[in-house]
């Protein structure tokens, strides 16, 4: 399907930092985590993997955060020698709908999706559970569902007070700070392109820069806020310093330069917890839990300029290396 990824701006807003920076609630999140429930003993047999076909979609390709997710969920199931089926919607709530019905008619054993929405996908979903076809959604908080068997978010509460924690150690009492917000990310009303996005937020930063020109740091819900914001301060030569959630491995070039303080989380852990724990589904009848198991839970950092230098903190290579570990004791793989 084609790809794109119009998040268009959601909201611009100012607000004054006190004494504490109080905080507005959000629907964001983040993390990573060792499977310490993944230390099988040695002594156990290994089992070998039923041959299955695994379904995996999320908004949009084009967005990193995204790709990013849906990439690890596909060399997961991989490495256990399952097939998979990929849908990319390119953003359309139409194509989403349509994804994940043909997933369903495809005859999957089991969907993967990152950050999709259920009312977007409720007829898939219902079709989904008539055919007992478990469906796991994971990354960024949606809505829940009761035919989610799984939902493996990330910890909006946590993520945010992160980020503000750093910024109220860093930014005096009465600093103007600009928010750049995307009210709809929790609905996943994702469309069009991410460059587009950028440039959305570059033409709007520029246009806070111009009107309030004692502002501080400007703070971004999303990835694509630091590639958007950061090219107009610069050309405003202003020494604002853009905070962000959901950090991707292209905004560390910001990070690096001192330009951002990003928060960054293993946003992939949670969709190959989700292929972790389907294999324990069909090799050994293992009920599929509601909600990621603590041992599986994700893990998040800042970053800036004082460790930028060492990469994104959570490669994809490194979330499996411990599964793999694991189901390499547990599993012969499918095939």
């Amino acid at each position: 399907m084609p790809n794109g990824h119009r998040v268009g701006l959601g909201a611009l807003a100012l607000m004054l930092v006190g004494a504490a920076l109080v905080a507005v609630a959000t629907g964001f999140a983040s993390g990573h985590a060792k499977p310490t429930g993944a230390h099988a003993s040695a002594a156990v047999n290994r089992i070998k993997l039923p041959k299955k076909t695994i379904g995996i979609m999320g908004p949009v390709d084009a967005a990193e955060v995204i790709k990013l997710v849906n990439d690890a969920a596909e060399k997961a199931a991989k490495t256990l020698g399952w097939k998979t089926i990929r849908v990319d919607p390119g953003g359309d709530p139409a194509k989403m709908a349509a994804g994940m019905t043909s997933l369903v008619n495809a005859h999957v054993n089991a969907i993967v999706l990152t950050t999709m929405e259920p009312s977007t996908i409720a007829s898939g979903l219902r079709a989904a559970a008539r055919a007992k076809i478990p469906v796991i959604d994971t990354h960024t908080k949606t809505q829940s569902s009761k035919y989610f068997a799984g939902e493996y978010f990330l910890p909006p509460t946590k993520e945010f007070n992160l980020l503000l924690g750093r910024m109220k150690k860093a930014l005096p009492r009465g600093s103007k700070i600009a928010t750049i917000n995307l009210p709809q990310f929790l609905n996943a009303k994702i469309a069009g392109d991410q460059i587009k996005a950028a440039a959305d937020v570059q033409k709007a930063t520029g246009d806070i820069l111009r009107a309030n020109p004692d502002l501080k740091a400007v703070w971004g819900c999303c990835d694509f806020a630091p590639a958007g914001a950061v090219p107009s301060i610069r050309a405003a030569r202003k020494n604002v310093r853009v905070y962000a959630l959901h950090g991707v491995p292209s905004t560390i070039q910001f990070a690096k330069a001192g330009s951002a303080v990003v928060e960054m989380a293993s946003y992939q852990q949670g969709a190959i917890a989700a292929i972790d724990l389907l294999a324990a589904h069909f090799a050994r009848g293992a009920k599929i839990p509601k909600h990621l198991p603590k041992s599986m839970a994700y893990q998040m950092k800042i970053v800036d300029k004082s460790n930028a230098g060492k990469g994104f903190p959570y490669p994809t290579n490194k979330l499996l290396a411990p599964f793999k570990k694991k189901w390499a004791k547990l599993y012969i793989k499918a095939g």
